[in-house]
């Protein structure tokens, strides 16, 4: 299977479908060839493609499964609420850039949260999860714990379709920052943190990068933490909704 960015097509739009779609051929495993079958696109997903963008038949759109998997495609029909299209490549495998990483930010009132997941998931982190610590004011537990992480999940999804990713990253529901003792790989981001080339390379699972709230972690819970390492954003105080954005294309850069 060959390894290929899916970005680098030229697409009218990106969208995220089921494996079996994917495959064309009901197997579910993303393996089929799919000749001859048509990728149905319906519903909101539908609507949003033949309404809003107007996507006319003959235009390429990206398929990808959320997983890795990916192929080209052409539209063979439109109506008002679904486009139907038609698979033109194999399937592809978009590179897995290493190592890992997950970032764990401290969400602030406002659409800061969803701005914060929209950004992140167009840089390509793996896994996000908004944590509450001590001074965060959004204080989410229990149901609407729950509805916020629907909420940024969503927003992922929406962020990786225009940034024509073909793996979805993983939005956790709001944490307790305790959550994140004994995590290997745990990096903290800290005006007189370390630079970035002095971060150890991280094990197999990547690097878990933690943002505070605006005025910072409090001592005791980066105590609790255990072994970390930090990281210097930069000499200025970045706002909450700043901060995981610059430190996460700062790891970015020493991605593979």
């Amino acid at each position: 299977m060959l390894s290929l960015w899916c970005a680098s097509i030229e697409a009218a739009a990106h969208v995220f479908v089921s494996s079996d779609a994917l495959a064309g051929d009901g197997a579910g495993d993303g393996a089929g060839d799919g000749a001859g079958e048509l990728i149905e696109i319906s519903g909101e997903d539908g609507r949003h493609l033949s309404r809003v963008r107007r996507i006319g038949v003959g235009e390429v759109i990206t398929v990808a499964d959320g997983a890795g998997l990916w192929r080209v495609t052409e539209v063979a029909s439109v109506t008002n609420s679904s486009v139907m299209l038609s698979p033109t490549t194999e399937i592809y495998l978009e590179p897995l850039a290493t190592p890992r990483f997950t970032v764990a930010f401290a969400p602030a009132k406002g659409d800061q949260p969803e701005s914060v997941v929209a950004s992140l998931s167009e840089l390509g982190v793996d896994v996000i999860i908004p944590v509450i610590t001590k001074r965060t004011v959004l204080k989410w537990t229990g149901e609407r714990a729950e509805k916020a992480g629907e909420r940024l999940r969503r927003v992922a999804r929406s962020a990786s379709e225009q940034s024509r990713r073909a793996r979805l990253p993983e939005v956790m529901d709001p944490q307790p920052v305790a959550r994140l003792v004994g995590w290997s790989g745990l990096v903290v981001a800290s005006r007189d943190g370390g630079s970035i080339e002095s971060l150890k390379d991280p094990g197999p699972d990547g690097w878990v990068l933690l943002i505070g709230p605006e005025g910072g972690l409090e001592a005791e819970e980066i105590t609790s933490l255990g072994e970390l390492e930090s990281l210097r954003v930069g000499p200025h105080i970045l706002r909450s909704a700043t901060a995981p954005i610059a430190a996460a294309g700062m790891l970015w850069a020493r991605r593979a």
